[in-house]
């Protein structure tokens, strides 16, 4: 029984799944807080090369191109929110129990946000994908204090 108890805890006392999943978590938002900064800069340049590709539609383009022409002002919401997420995982690798809530409320927040400011729908995916890591903290509420 104690061998099984190891398998799950490092010597930390964090749960190995919880570390993988804060892992991907300081990953993605790593990569969207750069995706953040780095969008609104390069907005000219990706809409010339996007209008410029050969298989260019316009009509199934048209929700890309509002997503690289929002601005700065809904950028560096996304790179607040992306913080959030980045804050709330720091906690949850400490086993601190509010991480929980700063990446939850983050996460749903950024899940709303293209829908809100530009009026483009919420996709599957990124409903599964939220709601899956989500819930997958949320299994790990028990170790947190």
């Amino acid at each position: 029984m104690n061998e099984e108890i190891e398998n799950i805890k490092p010597e930390t006392g964090r749960p190995k799944f919880l570390s993988v999943l804060c892992i991907l978590t300081f990953i993605f938002t790593g990569l969207g807080c750069i995706s953040s900064l780095i969008t609104p800069l390069f907005a000219p340049l990706l809409r010339e090369f996007m209008v410029n590709a050969p298989n260019y539609d316009e009509a199934a383009m048209a929700e890309s191109m509002r997503v690289i022409e929002a601005g700065w002002g809904y950028y560096l919401l996304t790179l607040l929110l992306n913080l959030g997420s980045l804050t709330g995982a720091v906690l949850m690798w400490k086993l601190n129990k509010n991480g929980f809530h700063f990446y939850a409320l983050s996460n749903s927040a950024m899940l709303f946000l293209p829908t809100l400011f530009l009026g483009i729908s919420i996709s599957w995916f990124a409903i599964f994908f939220t709601v899956g890591f989500i819930g997958m903290y949320a299994l790990h509420l028990k170790f947190m204090k």
